[in-house]
């Protein structure tokens, strides 16, 4: 299993080096990568009336996979981590250079947390891009985690990746 997690290492880091990924500023925790985005898809409506359309500037979050081997990642540290990487997004967002985002995005599936954290939780229309993410999403969970792959297979089941939303508004709320 460790040649997995050397693979899946590699292509992360690649990945993040084409990409351009950082971190969210101010945060030391190195949780998600804050990416900006346009927004290519069909409008959607978040739960608080915001549409996002296409075009619109919106920042994606993506898991530092790498560091998940280091962090505990029970379900309760998971959504502490969360909120406090999300005050740091409201942060950013907030500089005057940002007022034009319109919210965040990620694809997980860590959705029932993202839910209990505020998103506005979509499934992904494209049964194909649906597939890719879960897979993707499975092999890097479990080839970065502490436990081991045999272990999650066990205790559990399929879920799905879904596009967790957050609104501009929602997010600054977690400034007061």
């Amino acid at each position: 299993m460790k040649w997995i997690q050397k693979i899946v290492s590699f292509y992360d880091r690649t990945a993040v080096k084409i990409h351009g990924y950082e971190t969210i500023p101010g945060s030391s925790l190195d949780f998600f990568y804050l990416v900006p985005k346009v927004y290519k898809g069909k409008t959607i409506t978040l739960k608080d009336g915001t549409k996002i359309q296409k075009d619109d500037s919106v920042y994606e979050l993506h898991i530092v996979n790498t560091n998940l081997s280091q962090l505990d990642t029970n379900y309760g540290n998971l959504f502490k981590m969360l909120r406090e990487e999300l005050a740091y997004v409201a942060s950013f967002i907030n500089q005057p250079e940002n007022h034009y985002v319109k919210g965040v995005f990620g694809i997980t599936l860590l959705h029932r947390l993202a839910k209990r954290a505020g998103f506005t939780i979509i499934d992904m229309s494209n049964p194909i891009k649906r597939s890719l993410f879960s897979f993707g999403e499975n092999i890097l969970r479990g080839a970065l985690s502490k436990d081991s792959f045999k272990q999650k297979k066990k205790k559990k089941k399929k879920v799905e990746a879904k596009e967790c939303w957050m609104s501009r508004a929602d997010i600054l709320e977690l400034l007061e």
